[in-house]
């Protein structure tokens, strides 16, 4: 609820020294087109991702607490193009066994020690560091929002997370927040509502309730993270019924509120959706749709047209409407004739247009490739594949977007985690790096090389063999595997070796003492 304590300062912008809501509302102005055309992408593919409702103000309608009726389409095809490249990309995002980033030492820091390359036990440490944020990632369950995130992100172009205390994250969709970038698209200001339960709120915020709440009315609590150039850190406080929420005002150096947008517009706040880029596709989709089910209803109708000319006596339409399947009836043939429709070739015209344009859409959505099995054991080749194919199919989205979601909760989850003494403190010695792209595979691709030079070893004379790092090209294949436990360190590798020396001298005395013990005598004796 609250983000730490700190001493409260305003700017000289007047804008900006206006309580929060007053703020929200101007902001809410500016987000309003980005707002609405969200809102009718999301109608014509999932559109309990972003219901409709009114722009700003009380009341605005987060879904209406589940009140709200949601628009029924007629094709499915939005939900299923969007649920499928949602899942393959948080597939690449977060790779099944395998972490989605990996620990270094910078070239600098190399340097400066007088080093060329990594010691593989300094490889296998990191390896062991990597294993503990990657439990932490798995433990607070961070695929689920994960996968939200991606679905916003290609419906309506813009998502706001913010990871908590306890390293789980919180997703804020578009009508829930304000953001304003600079013309080069950094993040300076972002201002929050939430429309919360009073009965949910610590006792010293419902003490803040102004007398006019009704019993269990929610709520509004505003919250602003805002950039200060003077402190170089980020300001963040809260407001409810235009009071400062104590305990709440603070300044941070890393940012725990990140607005993501799957595609930047030079001089925009927002951003625009996948979705967005095919709204006139899946609007032809939607009423192509809509007339060949109608057209289809009124081709399976049957109604019978009675000859009024023939007479009661000859056709008893009474009879013939409620006769039975195979019954016998009396009468003229000649005065009853089925109504049939005639308009099957407008149809199959509907019904070819409808087919090429799903089949675009499917191929966009790359709907119609393979899919990466979500499983505990997904081959490197598939994940490889797969991180390919969302590259050049999304034309770079793929791995921007990566850096911009996974380099954020990164960084911030290896603070907190310091913060909590969960992991050590190392500076500027060691850099996470995001893997994205075509090394989606991170230190797996390692271990795809050392396969391909042990190939290339078989065969080799002995005296070729013997400049080869044997350590390293272990090291580097169970720090790929993730077993950096199951290397032993140079240290216990000759310590081991010592030992078994030692060991096989002890037998050489002991056989050596044994033989000079035992006397011809003593062998006569015994035989």
């Amino acid at each position: 609820m609250t983000y730490g304590n700190g001493e409260a300062t305003v700017t000289s912008k007047t804008d900006l020294t206006a309580p929060l809501k007053d703020r929200y509302k101007a902001l809410a102005v500016l987000r309003e087109n980005f707002l609405w055309r969200a809102r009718d992408v999301a109608r014509l593919t999932i559109p309990s991702l972003l219901p409709y409702g009114s722009s700003f103000g009380v009341g605005r309608g987060y879904g209406g607490g589940g009140t709200t009726d949601l628009d029924e389409v007629y094709s499915s095809l939005g939900a299923r193009v969007v649920t499928h490249l949602a899942s393959k990309l948080m597939v690449a995002f977060m790779p099944p066994g395998y972490a989605f980033f990996k620990l270094g030492v910078p070239a600098k820091a190399l340097v400066r020690e007088g080093k060329l390359n990594l010691e593989p036990k300094t490889e296998q440490q990191l390896s062991l560091i990597e294993s503990l944020i990657d439990a932490e990632v798995n433990r607070k369950q961070w695929r689920e929002p994960t996968y939200t995130a991606l679905q916003h992100l290609i419906v309506t172009g813009n998502i706001l997370e913010q990871m908590l205390d306890d390293n789980t994250l919180k997703m804020f969709r578009l009508d829930q927040y304000c953001v304003v970038r600079t013309p080069a698209g950094r993040v300076i200001e972002i201002v929050i509502e939430e429309e919360l339960s009073p009965y949910g709120l610590p006792e010293d915020v419902r003490a803040m309730l102004g007398s006019q709440k009704k019993e269990g009315e929610n709520v509004f609590i505003y919250t602003c993270a805002r950039w200060t150039q003077a402190k170089g850190k980020w300001h963040i406080y809260q407001e409810v019924e235009d009071k400062l929420i104590p305990g709440s005002d603070g300044f941070y150096e890393i940012n725990p509120f990140n607005a993501l947008r799957w595609t930047a517009v030079i001089g925009e706040d927002y951003g625009r959706s996948k979705c967005d880029e095919h709204r006139g596709d899946f609007m032809a989709i939607e009423g192509l749709s809509k007339a060949v089910l109608d057209g289809a209803a009124m081709a399976s109708r049957n109604i019978i047209l009675a000859n009024p000319a023939v007479g009661n006596a000859s056709v008893n339409r009474k009879a013939l409407a409620s006769a039975r399947n195979g019954e016998i009836l009396i009468g003229d043939p000649q005065g009853v004739a089925f109504l049939q429709f005639g308009n099957t070739a407008g149809m199959q015209v509907a019904a070819a247009e409808l087919e090429r344009i799903s089949q675009q859409v499917a191929a966009a959505f790359l709907l119609q490739s393979g899919v990466t099995r979500d499983a505990e054991r997904v081959t490197r080749e598939e994940i490889l594949h797969n991180a390919q194919e969302l590259e050049g199919a999304l034309g770079g989205v793929y791995s921007t977007l990566s850096h911009d979601m996974q380099a954020a909760r990164l960084k911030r989850l290896i603070f907190q985690m310091q913060a909590n003494d969960e992991l050590p403190k190392w500076g500027d010695m060691i850099e996470p790096t995001i893997i994205t792209g075509f090394e989606a595979l991170g230190r797996a691709s390692d271990v795809g090389r050392v396969q391909q030079a042990l190939a290339m070893l078989q065969g080799l004379p002995p005296e070729v063999l013997a400049y080869v790092n044997w350590n390293a090209i272990l090291g580097k294949v169970f720090n790929g595997l993730g077993l950096a436990d199951s290397v032993k360190t140079e240290e216990e590798v000759n310590a081991m070796r010592q030992q078994q020396m030692a060991e096989q001298a002890a037998q050489q005395v002991a056989a050596t003492a044994g033989e000079q013990a035992v006397t011809p005598q003593d062998i006569q004796s015994v035989t």
